[in-house]
């Protein structure tokens, strides 16, 4: 297809082997192997010179297009073995999408990856791995035979209504929280794994009077008097946020990161797990930063 294109540019087979740096004979030969295996005749050779069939001439802006998308493609593959990348997909949860992923995005240079995100529940981040996504995050360690490790520690917040009492405090421990009635997220979540674990740590009981899969729906309720939310996600509908304390300082969960060792754009998604990582510690202060001693922190 080439050569055949080459050819009429340069207005003789001869011509278009010196450009092609291919002997001449070697040149003719595909030529007429593709007007055999398209059923055409591409050049008239009548009279001694070569011209264009109506047919060649029909079907030149076809191999026009067939051989700029061959050099496309190229193209991409070279990006691709070495590295570049100009999307990166991003499985996330839906809190950590809205509060982290979106305004990071928004601050973006125009030059980096563009990032696509899909949501997705925390248990079932590293799934996404399998079903095209490049990156994922969860409040889950990833798997070892994956790359990543944690890039941040938010804190578990309590979200009383309005006018509560509470809303003068600096934070709340355990045992002053069961004692209402508490907005909290499905087991699914991490928050909620994370919170029963240290009510049972702490000795207590609570009832959940309500539970929601989804962390803005909880803030809902309390924005509307129905109880106290418990989540890590940042306030909405007006409602201020209360670290909760337990005997060993405040609750806090992590969140990791996690790809695939062998991925074509490692190179690409680990700087960009870096940023990621310094943006937790920009938006939430030093407290965000990981633990030193997190599994993956030499990857890191």
């Amino acid at each position: 297809m080439r050569y055949f294109v080459a050819v009429v540019d340069h207005g003789s087979t001869t011509r278009a082997a010196e450009a092609l740096f291919v002997a001449q004979p070697s040149l003719s030969r595909q030529v007429r192997r593709l007007e055999g295996e398209l059923g055409l005749r591409l050049f008239d050779h009548t009279a001694g010179r070569l011209r264009l069939t109506p047919a060649g001439r029909q079907f030149l802006p076809v191999a026009r297009d067939l051989t700029a998308r061959c050099d496309a493609a190229r193209e991409a593959a070279a990006a691709l073995a070495g590295g570049e990348v100009g999307k990166i997909a991003l499985a996330a949860p839906v809190t950590t999408i809205a509060d982290v992923i979106a305004p990071f995005i928004a601050q973006m240079r125009a030059d980096a990856p563009m990032l696509t995100v899909e949501e997705v529940p925390p248990a079932d981040a590293y799934a996404a791995l399998w079903r095209g996504a490049d990156l994922a995050i969860s409040s889950v360690p990833p798997p070892e035979h994956l790359a990543g490790g944690e890039i941040a520690r938010l804190p578990l917040l309590a979200y009383p209504p309005p006018g509560h009492a509470w809303e003068a405090y600096d934070g709340l421990r355990i045992e002053e929280l069961v004692t209402q009635p508490l907005l909290l997220l499905t087991p699914e979540h991490g928050t909620r794994r994370l919170f029963d674990h240290a009510v049972q740590r702490a000795g207590v009981h609570c009832t959940a009077a309500f539970e929601t899969s989804i962390p803005q729906i909880a803030q809902a309720l309390a924005a509307a008097g129905h109880g106290v939310a418990v989540v890590s996600d940042d306030p909405r509908y007006e409602l201020r946020s209360l670290p909760i304390v337990t005997d060993d300082g405040p609750l806090r969960i992590s969140l990791y990161a996690g790809w695939e060792t062998s991925h074509y754009a490692a190179q690409a998604i680990e700087p960009l797990v870096h940023e990621l990582r310094a943006y937790f510690v920009k938006r939430y202060g030093t407290s965000a930063a990981p633990t030193p001693d997190t599994r993956g922190r030499e990857r890191l």
